[in-house]
């Protein structure tokens, strides 16, 4: 009688199969994940900028200087509170010179903080600094003498001794130099006046470098009339945190009604060029250039 196999307990009651004849059991596999493929940033229109300035309208011109001589002293304080400076661009002409001229009486000497004020110019004429039509004489003789600025703190934008294209390249370099990595320099307040024509720093109707949008500044021969100008360009211009245009007399009141009443889609005149990108675009205008505005 042969001797019955031993079968352990575990395994009574099932085949015993062999490897060769078990089915293969089927692996239950999680389904792969799925992988995200990365998506770039959507697409999105640049941002259209429009001619929309404030309009303020003042009685007389000894109002205007009034009022744009406290708006100049409201933005230099807080300018320094906020960033510890105050930079501005400014303009040369009539206007202007009447701003600076309040700007050296009380309270504004006192108030506005001229040590940590620094100045460069929008626009000038290619001559020397002591020249008669240069705007840095005018600003030197209206308002810079008066008022404890500085001299370094101030950054004329030529002195006619270079080419005036190499002026430009020149004063350029000085500005990136100041502002370091920016995109483009950032004024506080960039002082602007407009002429008869509708032009505004040195940027006249049909010149080409109206439509520069690379370089900081351009030099270049105007006209017989307007000579060779140093000016900065309008992406520039509308980096400003403010853009106050000083207009007064009743000679500019046809481009002011042309301007601010008119068309500005495409731009007719180089003002109308002036759309910040952020900051804030204002007419500062007494009431004989305001004359022919609905």
């Amino acid at each position: 009688m042969s001797p019955k196999k031993m079968i352990p307990a575990h395994l009574k009651g099932k085949k015993n199969r062999s490897p060769a004849k078990q089915k293969k059991r089927k692996l239950k596999t999680r389904p792969a994940p799925k992988t995200s493929v990365p998506r770039g940033p959507k697409a999105v229109r640049p941002k259209v900028l429009l001619f929309q300035p404030e309009v303020r309208v003042y009685p007389t011109p000894e109002t205007l200087f009034q009022e744009s001589a406290h708006q100049f002293m409201q933005i230099a304080r807080e300018a320094v509170n906020e960033r510890g400076r105050f930079l501005a661009a400014l303009s040369g002409g009539a206007t202007p010179r009447g701003l600076f001229q309040q700007l050296t009486e009380e309270p504004y000497r006192t108030l506005i903080p001229w040590a940590r004020t620094y100045f460069f110019w929008v626009d000038e004429r290619h001559v020397p600094l002591d020249h008669e039509t240069s705007n840095y004489r005018m600003t030197q003789e209206c308002l810079l003498s008066r008022v404890p600025i500085p001299k370094e703190n101030l950054f004329p934008a030529t002195n006619g001794s270079l080419p005036v294209d190499k002026a430009a390249s020149a004063y350029e370099m000085k500005l990136r130099k100041f502002f370091g990595d920016a995109s483009a320099p950032v004024f506080d307040l960039a002082l602007m006046g407009m002429g008869e024509d509708g032009h505004t720093a040195s940027l006249f109707p049909g010149v080409p470098q109206v439509n520069e949008m690379e370089k900081w500044v351009v030099g270049y021969f105007v006209d017989e009339a307007r000579k060779e100008r140093v000016s900065l360009t309008f992406p520039v211009l509308n980096a400003a945190r403010f853009l106050m245009v000083l207009v007064e007399g009743e000679k500019k009141a046809a481009i002011v009604k042309e301007s601010l009443g008119g068309s500005s889609e495409p731009p007719r005149y180089p003002i109308q060029y002036l759309r910040p990108a952020t900051g804030k675009l204002a007419f500062f205008l007494d009431q004989s250039a305001a004359a022919l505005l609905p």
